[in-house]
């Protein structure tokens, strides 16, 4: 993850301040849930899932 993304990711979690990426973090983390909570899922997946998806809606591409 880029480090200005990462840096938004962080201003969202503590919530002191408003990002311009918070539909995006809203997103990310319902779709994260759900393959979370599907029959298939491996724990060790959830976080790599989130962090491509964060990273797809901010800037409409991921890293490989």
């Amino acid at each position: 993850m880029e480090d200005n993304l990462a840096e938004e990711l962080v201003k969202i979690m503590n919530k002191n301040t408003s990002s311009d990426f918070e539909d995006a973090f809203e997103r990310a983390f319902e779709l994260t849930k759900a393959y979370a909570s599907s029959a298939n899922a491996q724990a060790a997946a959830i976080p790599f899932v989130f962090e491509k998806a964060f990273e797809l809606f901010v800037s409409g591409r991921t890293k490989s």
